[in-house]
């Protein structure tokens, strides 16, 4: 099947009540609906055989939280995809699509969420993820829409699709193969913090996470656990710390650590004081205990991930800032304002939008100034920062950078390699395996870059871009060890070529 929509539920019978009818009402084609039931004592699982006799039930022997009770259950699912769906989450028409089309079209994303309202305040975002994560430098969440408790009304100022830093366990689309290339959700968090911790991981393979806010849906929250709880104050600080231990490098351990060691206490003390929560205050003393005692199972696992870490140099997982200090001393307390460029200027589309309308105008003998995405067409051309100017494709040889179409879906600005009657063979630059595809789906031609945001153009058919062409193609037998020798020693020397 090509997505499973998995609900993990847990003594949640009102809400599968409530919202599972209008999940059914607003699926598509090749999906399907399953509940993964934690053992619960309600009637829940009388409920889903009398009323919804279509979902797929999985059973567990157990509450295994949130974490391991997604892992038991989609071990059991054969799907492309698999949508983690809260059972208090009210979905939308065509809420589905957006994201999957974004997927479909980019394959260096793993998951991506919606853009989550709040239900009982529709103008707002919700608390658990609202337009897409983020961690600062010492491991506090924040949401594009929620810092701290401060939630922004939605005015359409996140309505561009953006990478982000994780997304929320709430409603996430993510692709199987990168679920289980991860390992999964940590099962021993059992619950909060267990989509951070993954999506780390996922982001250190190289991976990329993305918010598609047009795709919306509806957030009750807290619908197992209220947000004032200590219980869900010990999992949230033990989980985090964690969270911190399995992934920081170890040239930032020890300063996070011991900054943590005094803002977690400083944290306890405003909650006993200004709070007057006694249970609050020891379910963080208890957190940090815990996490001490629990650490060393981790190590093998930190081990792992220092080796991941080695590998993707480039990759920032974290905000460089503290979002404490930018929150408390320099009152930041909307997104926009940590990131001013976020709300005015630009777009930035999925290509699933912007690539066919490309197309099209290419057709029409228009020429189209493209900026480029990822870093596939390495060392000489980087994600976000050079740009493309295309016309249509008409003469094709070996050697020339082409945007293509790709059979299985999608778009590739690559060189061509090889050419065969029809057969085309295209490759990144930076890539070390091929595409292939039709020569009717070389839909453009690059006659030149714009680089490092240059006004004059490097063109495709001049001596400097026909020299580099020819000593990188000749240089592919041992492209493998070059790339990496450009990733490991020199960006970490020197500035992007």
């Amino acid at each position: 099947m090509k997505i499973a929509i998995v609900i993990l539920n847990w003594n949640g019978r009102n809400m599968l009540k409530r919202f599972l009818p209008i999940l059914q009402s607003n699926l598509i084609a090749d999906s399907v609906v399953f509940v993964a039931d934690n053992a619960s004592s309600d009637d829940s699982l009388q409920l889903l055989k009398s009323d919804f006799p279509d979902v797929r039930v999985i059973e567990l022997d157990k509450n295994y939280g949130f974490a391991d009770g997604y892992n038991k259950a989609l071990q059991q699912i054969d799907a492309e995809y698999y949508l983690l769906l809260n059972s208090d989450v009210e979905v939308t028409s065509d809420w589905i699509e957006p994201m999957l089309w974004f997927m479909e079209a980019n394959h260096d994303v793993a998951a991506c969420q919606p853009k989550i309202l709040s239900i009982s305040d529709r103008h707002s975002f919700e608390y658990a993820g609202a337009c897409g994560g983020f961690i600062d430098k010492y491991g506090y969440p924040y949401c594009r829409g929620r810092i701290f408790d401060t939630i922004e009304y939605d005015k359409g100022q996140y309505d561009n699709p953006m990478e982000i830093q994780w997304t929320t366990g709430a409603c996430m689309l993510i692709r199987s193969s990168d679920y289980w290339a991860v390992g999964g959700l940590d099962g021993r968090f059992f619950a909060h913090s267990e989509e951070i911790d993954m999506c780390w991981r996922l982001r250190l393979m190289g991976r990329k996470l993305y918010c598609i806010p047009q795709s919306k849906v509806f957030h009750v929250g807290g619908g197992t656990l209220n947000k004032s709880n200590p219980r869900k104050t010990f999992l949230n600080f033990r989980n985090n710390l964690t969270m911190l231990y399995k992934n920081l490098p170890d040239k930032d351990l020890r300063h996070v650590m011991a900054v943590r060691w005094w803002l977690d206490y400083l944290a306890a003390f405003q909650m006993l004081i200004l709070n007057r929560s006694w249970g609050d205050f020891k379910a963080v003393v208890k957190a940090r205990r815990a996490f001490h005692k629990w650490k060393k199972q981790f190590l093998s696992e930190r081990q792992e991930i220092q080796l991941r870490q080695e590998s993707a140099p480039d990759v920032q997982v974290r905000s460089s800032y503290s979002i404490l200090w930018q929150y408390y001393f320099h009152r930041k307390k909307e997104f926009s304002r940590l990131h001013p460029s976020v709300s005015k200027g630009t777009k930035q589309f999925p290509n699933v939008v912007l690539l066919p309308q490309i197309e099209a105008l290419l057709n029409e003998g228009h020429t189209v100034t493209l900026q480029l995405r990822g870093y596939s067409m390495r060392p000489f051309l980087e994600d976000n920062r050079d740009k493309a100017l295309l016309i249509k494709a008409c003469h094709i040889a070996v050697g020339d950078a082409v945007l293509a179409r790709l059979p299985q879906g999608g778009y590739v600005l690559h060189r061509i390699v090889k050419i065969k009657g029809d057969e085309i063979t295209l490759l990144g630059d930076g890539n070390l395996v091929p595409e292939h595809c039709k020569r009717s789906d070389i839909i453009g031609f690059v006659v030149g870059f714009y680089r490092k945001g240059r006004s004059a153009i490097d063109k495709t058919n001049g001596i400097k871009w026909g020299l580099y062409s020819i000593i990188w193609m000749l240089l592919r037998p041992c492209r493998r060890y070059l790339l990496a020798f450009y990733r490991r020693v020199w960006l970490k020397m020197f500035k992007p070529i």
